[in-house]
């Protein structure tokens, strides 16, 4: 039995979209989505608008602002802005990417405008659970979208042996 790569064949678009521009990135809502469904683009942007709110925190550093107040300030300009939409693209960066962004993170730790190294991944983690405790809300917009919950069945086989509290 020989296995055959199907032949694919492209199509060509139809005459009413025929006058339609194809790009190979675009901007929605603030993130940068590449027809190569990689964000590699999204990511350097991120990065460079980070690393331009890093140098506030240098001033800030410089003028005297303890590691505490750093901090705060560190969480509302930095992670804020790694986080947003972070669900969306997240998901999707490849392990080079999130050691690009894993260093930046460990850059700003060493520097001192943070008191502890956050990881992407931790970000994503969080981000992401957060969104879909937030859609399990009854009074959630989407909340009608979701599976119906499968009621928890306490009737549970007789165990062997005695539990011992």
């Amino acid at each position: 039995m020989v296995l055959h790569r199907p032949h694919v064949t492209r199509h060509n678009l139809p005459q009413s979209l025929a006058g339609i521009e194809q790009v190979p990135t675009v901007r929605l809502l603030g993130v940068i989505f590449q027809s190569s469904l990689s964000f590699a683009a999204h990511v350097d942007y991120v990065l460079k608008v980070c690393s331009q709110r890093i140098f506030l925190l240098k001033q800030l550093r410089a003028q005297g602002m303890p590691l505490e107040q750093l901090h705060t300030v560190f969480q509302t300009i930095i992670l804020q802005r790694l986080a947003y939409a972070l669900p969306a693209w997240g998901p999707f960066l490849s392990v080079d990417l999130k050691h690009i962004i894993d260093g930046f993170l460990k850059r700003s730790y060493r520097c001192g405008f943070t008191k502890e190294i956050f990881h992407i991944q931790t970000i994503i983690d969080y981000v992401t659970y957060d969104l879909f405790n937030k859609v399990k809300a009854s009074n959630n917009c989407l909340y009608h979208l979701l599976p119906p919950q499968r009621p928890l069945h306490d009737a549970l086989r007789v165990r062997g042996h005695q539990s011992e509290a």
